[in-house]
Formats: structure tokens, sequence, C-alpha cells
């Protein structure tokens, strides 16, 4: 366990990570007949009279030779210190042997041939295949010169040849590896690719590595200075220090035997310098050093931010710890760990955004979209990015869900604006995240076309994605029938229904076409599926309602008739087409879980059902019969027109004007400044200042009632609808309210 030095905390925004390779492997074996080849290899750097690893060759069969010579050859680049010489062969020497006798034959600058077996003093039956002859090639026994430029393995080829008389009966050879070389740097330097990252405190910057070329090279009595050359730039202070707790450690050459990992520190007030001391000085396996740097970023700050690593003597110790004199055991080198801007997001995936989800409908897209920010950069604590639906909203109970850095765990998002839109909030930290899930209800009316997500936030406006495609389920058409006002079981025209897809009627869903006022249903009509799989239920409900309930989706687009179709037409019928209009009621959308019946999912009396279905529109219209009414009456008031006004949003119309125009009979009683309207035994008042209409006695509270203007009586349009029926519509462009009414 490691203890802090000191009680006193700032922040140490550093991470120190050992990372070591096991030096000194042999190599495989090569795949020979008649020699078996390896080596072992250290690290080095380029210069002069150095000591490498060594080549082995061991016996395997000799075949018919009487004598075998071996010949080892440097690389280019580099040479013998001094050129071998006779003396250099024999036991414990650079060239050292077992088994059969070999002897010095030449050598010069860059190679070495001995020989042995039968002619040479031994016995040739010593290269056997039990690797009782082995040649050793000891170059710590025999220094090497290394050019400065030359970096990489230094691989000698070790050729073998199989000799009798004055032929060569066979040969084999191998390249082995004696030693690795990085360069004449004793101490090396290098960074990752900058990060973007934004203005604040504890951002992270790229990894800068400090590695030696061999083990040994860093004095224990010198530090690493990591020193920050941006103006506006800290590193951060929220660890203990002196302390090494917090560091994430391997296998560390630089640790001793108590397990002392060595010593990091902050060394001034400014906190633009941090220094590292090792334990002890490194042995057979070179370091490397991986600092992350942790920075504060003052706000104006942009550009590059850049980091300088130097050596020098360590000065003092523990939380005291600071950098004395320069040295040259690192050469002075600048990295630049990050950028400074404002980060931005960007859509890095999306995928499977082409599903269809038709009008009317609960819908689970497909799509996942992955948003990552620009560069190397983090999404920071406390920002976040919102994410808005151009149609329909989302399921309240099934929201979409997000995933951070490619977690495999999940969390669902917070959704707002009437469930149109979501937000995704940060932790800090995150590079990426992921959402899916997407559980969307469409509005039966909604256009056709892409559904999308505009997604804007902390971190710029990406603009819309498509999500999805928004679709009808249904085309409707039908053949229009004449018939007559106020008659009884008047046969209309067929009404054929078309899935615009596949399915595109849900199951469990029904579809409702409802008739307009005045115009109810005698019997109930047949359906016939001519084309296509779909299977339905046809039902009646209330005489107004045909609703046709899905029990299998259609594998098949299909072509579904609605035929004996018998209409009952009442004195409110008006004259024209009697247009149906069609809505899908998709029990997901409604909140209770239970399933309820047919008739409570479009009855008026059920709250969130039918209402919450009408107020989604409509998903298409259709007329298949035509109704003519002579006692129909169809008056227009415009605002502007004498005897017309808007209160309150609503249109009055002078109480004279009104029963010219529809042809009812009046009376005023001036005491209790009321208005009467009298019409097929049903009588009327407007009681002139009161927010209410009495119909045939009976009060009925209303939003606008009757008011005297200018000394003339005044009385709603929507007071007389609602006591005598009709349509009214309102056209806000012209500011004309129209009246149909039949007398």
């Amino acid at each position: 366990m490691f203890k802090p030095k000191t009680k006193r905390t700032i922040s140490l925004a550093v991470a120190l990570v050992f990372l070591f390779t096991v030096i000194m492997p042999m190599s495989a074996f090569a795949d020979t007949d008649y020699a078996k080849f390896s080596s072992a290899y250290n690290y080095l750097t380029a210069e002069d009279e150095v000591n490498a690893g060594s080549a082995t060759v061991k016996s395997k069969a000799y075949g018919d030779a009487e004598d075998i010579q071996i010949k080892l050859t440097l690389p280019s680049g580099v040479e013998f210190t001094d050129k071998p010489k006779s003396s250099d062969v024999g036991s414990g020497q650079f060239v050292s042997f077992t088994g059969l006798l070999f002897t010095y034959i030449k050598s010069d600058s860059s190679s070495i041939t001995v020989r042995g077996g039968n002619n040479y003093g031994g016995n040739i039956t010593d290269w056997d295949a039990n690797g009782t002859t082995s040649v050793v090639f000891d170059f710590a026994k025999k220094k090497i010169d290394i050019d400065s430029d030359f970096t990489g393995n230094i691989d000698v080829n070790v050729e073998v040849w199989g000799i009798k008389g004055d032929k060569v009966l066979w040969s084999e050879s191998d390249d082995l590896t004696i030693a690795k070389v990085a360069g004449s740097e004793k101490v090396m330097v290098s960074a990752k690719s900058p990060k973007s990252i934004t203005k604040g405190k504890n951002k992270t910057g790229a990894d800068i590595k400090v590695y030696e070329t061999k083990n040994g090279v860093f004095p224990v009595d010198e530090v690493v200075v990591f020193d920050i050359m941006t103006n506006g730039v800290k590193f951060n202070d929220n660890t203990t220090n002196g302390s090494n707790q917090w560091v994430n450690w391997q296998v560390a050459s630089f640790t001793d035997a108590t397990g002392d990992r060595g010593t990091v520190n902050i060394t001034n007030n400014d906190k633009d310098q941090i220094v590292y001391q090792p334990a002890k000085t490194s042995s057979i396996f070179p370091g490397d050093i991986v600092f992350t740097p942790k920075l504060d970023v003052d706000p104006d700050v942009t550009g590059e931010i850049e980091i300088r690593v130097s050596s020098a003597k360590a000065d003092g110790s523990g939380s005291n710890l600071t950098a004395g004199k320069s040295t040259s055991t690192i050469s002075r080198t600048t990295v630049v760990v990050a950028t400074v801007g404002d980060t931005k997001a960007v859509v890095d995936k999306l995928e499977d955004n082409d599903t269809i989800a038709y009008s009317g409908q609960v819908t689970d897209l497909d799509v996942e979209i992955t948003i990552e920010a620009e560069g190397d950069a983090e999404f920071k604590k406390d920002d976040s990015m919102e994410f808005t639906l151009n149609v329909g909203e989302f399921v309240f109970n099934a929201v979409p869900t997000v995933k951070f850095n490619n977690s495999s765990s999940s969390q669902d998002v917070d959704l707002y604006n009437n469930n149109k839109s979501f937000y995704v909030s940060f932790n800090g930290g995150e590079e990426k995240f992921t959402l899916s899930n997407f559980n969307i209800v469409l509005p039966n009316d909604v256009e056709p076309g892409d559904i999308t997500l505009t997604i804007d936030g902390d971190y710029g406006d990406l603009g819309e994605v498509t999500i999805g495609v928004a679709a009808a389920p249904i085309t409707l058409s039908a053949e229009k029938t004449p018939i007559l006002a106020e008659a009884l079981n008047q046969q209309a025209g067929d009404i054929t229904i078309t899935e615009t897809g596949d399915g595109a009627l849900k199951k469990d869903g029904i579809l409702v076409l409802e008739l307009p006022s005045g115009i109810e249903l005698n019997g109930k009509p047949k359906l016939d599926v001519v084309e296509g799989n779909f299977d339905g239920d046809i039902s009646v409900v209330d005489d107004k309602y045909i609703a046709i309930k899905v029990k299998k989706e259609s594998s098949d687009a299909s072509e579904i008739r609605l035929y004996n179709i018998n209409y009952d037409t009442g004195r409110l019928a008006l004259n024209g087409d009697v247009e149906l209009k069609a809505y899908f009621v998709d029990p997901e959308v409604i909140a209770n879980e239970e399933e309820l019946p047919l008739n409570t999912y479009i009855s008026d009396s059920v709250s969130n059902n039918l209402d919450r279905y009408d107020d989604t529109g409509v998903i298409a219209r259709v007329a298949n019969a035509t109704v003519a009414n002579e006692n129909e009456i169809v008056a227009t008031f415009a605002v502007g027109d004498e005897g017309v006004a808007v209160v309150n949003g609503r249109t009055l119309v002078q109480v004279n004007k009104l029963c010219d125009v529809l042809g009812m009979q009046k009376s005023w009683d001036e005491v209790t400044k009321t208005a009467y309207f009298v019409l097929n035994g049903k009588v009327v008042a407007f009681p002139m200042g009161e927010n209410a209409i009495y119909i045939n006695g009976t009060k009925i509270a209303v939003d606008q009632g009757g008011k005297i203007i200018n000394d003339f009586t005044y009385a709603t349009l929507r007071g007389i609808q609602m006591a005598f029926g009709g349509e009214l519509d309102w056209d806000d462009a012209t500011k004309t309210a129209t009246f149909k009414f039949v007398k």
C-alpha cells in the first residue's frame, strides 16, 4: 500500500503507467535438417563499443560430411570494434564450443569463420542429433560499433556448411537477432494525436510516452520534467501531492524492493510543472512512462496546448521534490497534447432508419443513432443535447434509451414538450453515446414523408436526421349513390379500403369510419377481402360508427370491400355528400392497460379514447352517398358585415338578422332583457349579458352568451347550433362563419 508523503491536498492531474516487455527472449528454432539456430538479444543505443546478445548453433545431423564450417556475418551499419582473432575462439572466448572441436579460419571487420571435424582434430560424429555440439558467438565478450543512424534489430547471418574433401555437401543458414537498437538517444519522447478539448477544468490531454532505449540509462538521481508551455493552462490539482496511490501500475523497472514506485509532484504555485523521479534505476527491462496530463484551461485560451519534456537533477524529495540543474539524459522535446475550441458533436452512425410508421399507430422504429464528440473530445458534466420529433410523439412508457461509451447497460432518456422531445445529459468523460428503442405514435392526419429528429444543444446544431418514414395505412374510394333527406333504409355505395403496405393495419387495432351528423346506419354492413389475406371483424356502434377490428395483420397488402351499407337520413342531415371520416384506434396508445371492449374504444362517454383519437385528425375521407334536402339553408356571416361581431372569439349575429336568414320565430322580453328563438316546438332563450342559454328551460353554461351592442340584441351562432343542430365552420383567412342549417 502506498501512503501519501504529505497531507497537503492539491490536484495532480497525471497518470503514469509503466509498460514493459520481456527482454532477451530466445528466438524460435529454424526448421532445418543439419543445424539448430537460436539467439538472445538486449536493448542498445546506436554507439560504439557496446555489447550485444548471442547467437548459437547446435548440431542436428552431418550426413556424409567430414567437416563443419560456420560463418557469422554482421549486418550493414554494424562492425566489430576490433577484428576477431584466433585467440577469440576457444573456451570462455567470443566463440566457444562444446562437443566437436572448432578452429579459427579467417575474419574481417564484420565476419568470422570457424571450422571443425575429422580434419581439424575432432570427430564428426559429435555433430549429432542430440545436440552434443554447440557453438556460441557471445557478444558480451566481443564489442561492436553501431552507426549513429542505425535503428531496429541487429540480425546476424549464421551459415553452416557440411564439407567432404573439396565439396560442399549441404548448407543451412538463419538470421538471428542479437540486439534491438532504438537510436542514439538514451530516452525517447513521443505523444499521441492531440485531443480536441473545451475550456474548463480537468480536461484530458493526449498521452505522452517517455521510454528508455535500453535499461539503466535514466539515473535514479534525475527527474523527468513536464512543463506547460501555453499561457492560461495549468495542471489540475485534485490529488494528494507527492502520492502514488492514484497511479495504475503494472510491472515497473523503476520500483524498488520495498514497492516504492517513485515520486510525482507539482513543483510550483503556478501549477505549470510536474516532475517524476523513479525509485531506482531500471535493470534488465527498459521502462515506458505514460503521462496523461489533466489540465485546467482558462476561458481565453485558444489553439494548441504544448508540453515540453526534459530531464534534470532531482532537488528535494516527497512533496518538496523539484527540478534542479538540467541534464542531457532527455533531449528537450515539445509536444502538442490538445487543441482548444468549442467541442462539436457529430453523428457517427445512423443505421436502419427506413422503418415505415403508419398514422394512428404505435411503431417501434429499428433505427440506432451513435453520436460522438468531434475529434478526441469528451462531453462535459451537466451539458446536454436535445432531440425533437417533427411529427408524432414518443410513447411515454417506452421511451428511447441511451448507452454511453459502448457500455452494455442502457438508461431511459427524459421526455418533455408533450412527449415530442427528449434530452441526454452528461456526467463528464463520455466520448460517444448510442440511442435506440424509438417507440413513436403518429397522429391519424400525419403527412406522408420522413420522420426526423432535430438535434441541438450544448454541442451545436446538428440539424435533422431521418429516423423513419411516415405513411397512411390505407386509401379509401367509393361510388356515390343519391339518397333522400328524412328517409329510411336507403342503400349507399360500396367502400373500398386498400392497404398501402403489408400489415399496414395493425393487429388488435380498430379502423373506424364515422358518419356525419344526421346520418345513421340501418343494419350492419358486410366485409369482403377482395385481395390479400387481411382478417378482421366488422361492428356497428351507436348507429354512427363502422368499426373494423384487426384480427390478423396481412402479409400481403389487402383490398377490403364494405357493402350492404344502408342509411337513415334525419332532419339534421345536410344536403350534399355523405362523407365518412376514417381514423385508426391503436390500443397501445390508450393509457388503460386492460383490453377495452369495442364500443368503449369509440364511445363519447369514455375520456381519452374517442376524444383523444378524434383530436389526432383523420387518415382519409370518402363519400358514398349524396343527400338532397330542399329545407337546407347555407348562410355566411363575415366579420365587418352589418349585424355581425366577434366577442371573446365567438361570432355574434343580430337577432333580427338570424331569424330572417334561418326562418325562426323570435320574441323579446324587455324586463329580463332576454331574446327567444322558436322553431319546431323548441324554445331557446338568450339572456343578454349572461354566459348561458336556456333550451326549453334547461340552463346550459357557455363561454359567450347574448349581448346588446349599440342597442341591438346579438346571439351567438354556436348557441344556435347547440340548440337546433346544423354545421358551423370558420374560415380564419376571410373571418367568415358558414352555417348549414335545416329549417
